[in-house]
């Protein structure tokens, strides 16, 4: 392993003298352990000048690492414990075009209320625990251009609608690092959520659980409060320790590059934002 990570970090390719002299190793060990390597292509030997390379093998194997290192075949583990550690539905949503978009999703099998959502959904901006997550650590422009691209919906008499309302929940959403949802999409329904951070800064998705309100209060809350802040954390550390082939599929804002094709979509919000109301 020290070969390969050295040869690596300082190639194209060195020769058998350099390696064993760079790693203070025996040459004879070293010559032994690249011979072995050849066999399996993690190493070559340039015939040009008999110097030694990484193999084409590592490209194969980068490429599968990359394949798999998608945002769902990575969350899917985390969904699975986490449904079974908190006999909850769980979800994982992103930011997509257009809104929040459910990504992947666990059923509880002990729950007698069903979350609707599909994946694949938009997810309510304004009504839902994993949608406010994902906005409480967006930029305010970019938070604003989500909610406000469809008019709000009122779900149930819970449901918050007052743009001030609405900046105080991702104000505390952000503060306390996660987001709740208390029977503002159904009644009877609450849920948690906590966001998925990117090397610790960008966010790119958001962990959710929901379940029957009455499992969503007093201890219980407080024993599901620390789960899904765990995982979600784990989950970050997870995803921030290899290359990453996901990212938000945003649409442009107003003001970026190709944001003046989105001018006529901001006539309606801004004047919501004015009045003060989605």
């Amino acid at each position: 392993m020290r070969i390969i990570l050295h040869l690596g970090d300082n190639g194209p390719d060195l020769s058998l003298a350099q390696i064993s002299s760079e790693l203070a190793l025996n040459r004879s060990t070293v010559h032994r352990l690249l011979a072995a390597m050849q066999k399996f292509h993690l190493i070559e030997q340039n015939a040009l000048n008999e110097k030694y390379r990484l193999g084409l093998k590592f490209h194969e194997l980068a490429a599968r690492t990359v394949h798999t290192r998608s945002l769902q075949y990575e969350a899917r583990p985390y969904l699975v414990e986490l449904a079974r550690r908190s006999n909850e539905s769980v979800s994982l949503a992103v930011p997509g075009a257009g809104g929040v978009i459910c990504l992947d999703r666990i059923d509880s099998p002990n729950s007698i209320l069903t979350v609707r959502t599909l994946i694949g959904e938009r997810l309510p901006a304004h009504a839902t625990a994993p949608a406010k997550a994902i906005l409480a650590w967006l930029p305010h422009t970019e938070a604003y251009a989500v909610t406000f691209r469809y008019p709000p919906r009122r779900y149930t008499p819970l449901t918050v609608l007052r743009l001030r309302d609405f900046k105080n929940v991702l104000d505390l959403t952000r503060r306390r690092g996660y987001a709740t949802e208390h029977e503002e999409l159904e009644k009877g329904l609450s849920g948690l959520a906590a966001p998925i951070l990117y090397k610790g800064g960008r966010v790119i998705a958001a962990l959710g659980m929901a379940g029957p309100t009455l499992r969503f209060i007093g201890p219980d809350l407080e024993k599901k409060i620390v789960l899904i802040k765990d995982f979600a954390a784990r989950l970050s550390k997870t995803l921030s320790l290899g290359p990453a082939n996901f990212g938000t599929v945003m649409e442009p804002l107003a003001g970026s590059s190709l944001g003046e094709r989105l001018k006529p979509s901001w006539k309606g919000p801004i004047a919501r934002i004015k009045s003060g109301v989605f």
